[in-house]
């Protein structure tokens, strides 16, 4: 946080980006405890806003929906797996580069403006 109110205090950017989840705000089962991971970054992220907002630091987070990454090899519930590995092969889901390109748009816009909360989902994505 020093570092990010110095830079803003001498007119630098400084941009506080979290990567949180759909699963966040909306109500997935067999993803209780994922989504109350993801809810609590979402919720710190508003909660550092307010703090950090009066000292002219941009803080977002980005919430998006099914992302291709190995996170479904990770799940050990073997439901919420397949729930997951389905997904993936039924719909063209999100890349990593289109969530670094959402960081990217949210930093490059003008010093006043903050984009607090984008969800980004897959256009076939129906939650």
């Amino acid at each position: 946080m020093p570092h990010l109110t110095a830079a803003a205090g001498n007119g630098r950017p400084a941009d506080l980006i979290t990567t949180s989840s759909i699963a966040a705000t909306r109500i997935l089962e067999k993803f209780s405890v994922y989504s109350g991971t993801k809810a609590y970054i979402s919720h710190l992220t508003r909660l550092l806003r307010v703090e950090l907002g009066p000292k002219n630091v941009r803080v977002a987070t980005i919430e998006p929906g099914m992302v291709d990454t190995e996170l479904p090899s990770h799940v050990t519930d073997p439901d919420a797996s397949a729930l997951m590995e389905g997904l993936l092969t039924e719909i063209d889901p999100l890349r990593s580069a289109d969530v670094a390109e959402t960081v990217a748009f949210i930093a490059a816009s003008p010093r006043h403006v903050n984009l607090t909360e984008i969800t980004i989902l897959p256009t076939a994505q129906a939650v």
